[in-house]
């Protein structure tokens, strides 16, 4: 923590908890209200400045040193005015004058953070379903594309209709549930992490049909233990909509109707009961 690199550590918490409200708002819905939503936004950001200004205060009146309760590295005002850069600045009257000026922007910092992380998601519940569709779609078409082991493909028997189907069939928490991971799948930043490009999944090598790029980002999924586990409930949901389809499972000596064995909490429930539209 310094001047230099606290509102930039701010910001970036800021973006997270703004991300993270607008991610609950639209798929917490059924669980937490807006309101709620926004207190915890507040409280969240009042824990983190008020964390930001104790720690840097004390480091800014030497009360303690860089990092604390490590072994300190730099006396607490060295590090705050200079960063560990070779600035040579030392504490003064004025110094002061402007440390009060900076500890009085901390909220704002955090708050500019925020507002980045909302910007975007303002999305109506059709809108959240239609990128949904286009998640699926590509997901399926991705895992089962055309030219691969069995033919016709997961876009020639329209898999992700059916997967879309499923979403209408499950207790609406598995829904949402369902839907944030497919919406995390496809975020940018999971992609930049693991294909190396700032894109959604969706955009990844071109629109619509599978591309190398996107069969490369799926397996990356696989491969990676830490995300295997998901990456496999991904393949599930996707093979879902693919081998029960007639056209799939004649061709692998299925006499059919192929119907997988439904988990028990599956059961029917009415379409106006909690269903989104």
């Amino acid at each position: 923590m310094s001047f230099l690199l606290d509102p930039v550590a701010l910001l970036l918490l800021g973006f997270v908890a703004g991300k993270s409200y607008s991610l609950l708002g639209v798929f917490g819905a059924r669980v937490l209200r807006r309101g709620e939503l926004k207190v915890g936004l507040v409280a969240a950001g009042a824990a983190v400045v008020g964390l930001f200004w104790s720690y840097s205060a004390l480091l800014y009146v030497n009360a303690i040193r860089f990092p604390w309760p490590v072994a300190g590295w730099y006396g607490g005002t060295d590090w705050m005015l200079n960063s560990g850069l070779p600035l040579g600045l030392t504490r003064s009257t004025g110094t002061d004058v402007l440390a009060v000026v900076f500890f009085a922007l901390y909220p704002l910092w955090f708050y500019a953070g925020t507002r980045l992380g909302r910007s975007g998601h303002r999305q109506t519940v059709e809108q959240v379903m239609q990128e949904r569709r286009r998640i699926v779609k590509c997901l399926t078409d991705t895992a089962f594309p055309e030219g691969g082991a069995i033919q016709p493909g997961a876009s020639q028997v329209d898999a992700s209709a059916l997967v879309d189907s499923l979403f209408r069939r499950i207790p609406p928490l598995y829904d949402d549930g369902l839907t944030a991971l497919l919406f995390a799948f496809d975020s940018r930043f999971l992609v930049l992490a693991l294909a190396g490009k700032f894109t959604r999944f969706v955009d990844l090598g071109g629109e619509g049909a599978a591309t190398p790029e996107k069969e490369s980002y799926l397996e990356r999924w696989s491969a990676d233990p830490r995300l295997a586990s998901i990456g496999q409930i991904l393949r599930i949901t996707a093979s879902y909509g693919y081998y029960t389809r007639p056209q799939v499972y004649g061709l692998i000596g299925y006499i059919g109707p192929m119907t997988p064995d439904l988990p028990p909490w599956l059961a029917p429930i009415p379409a106006d009961e909690g269903r989104r539209p």
